[in-house]
């Protein structure tokens, strides 16, 4: 029995998600993006947080509710640090907030520029395993990632997954959105792919 080839890649987002909504100055539904800034507002001991969108035509705002009349003693000083010093990580989690940013906007442009970056961790066998290290979901689809990393057709990957020389662990659907350590084994002939 032979040692297992164990590679991680991570998918780095290149930017946040555009979305799309009516624009005040331009008087159109239009694409906004994140300016990377919160705006904080406190009346006494209350405080709002909203994290600022410009509109690509006329940086028109639009003013992303995070947080609503919470009460600032509250709240953990380190965080309140994060919002006011615009933290890229603080600012990137809620940007990636989709499923919310859905239910305020006529749209979210996940089609993204992302990097993948190769960790070899081990070498030698007739088996490889992959582990997806994903950290701001986009609903990136795991058969046209793995297409890319393999570089052959969906149709073809569809092929291995069916035949069993690609697993996925934990058991979710080719067509399912890449999620955060999804191991994906190739096992015999298919380890030639990753040659």
């Amino acid at each position: 029995m032979g040692f297992i080839n164990l590679f991680t890649y991570e998918i780095i987002a290149q930017e946040t998600p555009f979305i799309r909504r009516n624009c005040n100055k331009c008087k159109t539904n239009t694409e906004f993006y994140c300016s990377e800034k919160f705006r904080m507002n406190a009346n006494q001991k209350i405080v709002d947080i909203w994290l600022i969108y410009n509109c690509i035509h006329c940086e028109g705002t639009w003013n992303y509710p995070i947080l609503s009349r919470v009460n600032i003693n509250k709240m953990d000083s380190k965080v309140i640090r994060k919002f006011m010093n615009n933290d890229k990580e603080t600012v990137w989690y809620y940007a990636f907030q989709i499923n919310k940013l859905r239910k305020l906007c006529n749209g979210v442009n996940t089609d993204i520029r992302f990097e993948l970056r190769k960790e070899k961790l081990a070498i030698l066998s007739n088996e490889i395993t992959i582990k997806l290290c994903y950290k701001y979901d986009f609903g990136l689809r795991t058969d046209k990632l793995l297409a890319e990393i393999f570089g052959i057709s969906r149709s073809k990957l569809k092929k291995l997954y069916q035949n069993g020389t690609i697993l996925l662990n934990p058991n979710i659907n080719i067509k399912s959105k890449v999620i955060d350590n999804l191991q994906i084994t190739v096992i015999g002939d298919g380890t030639k792919l990753m040659l």
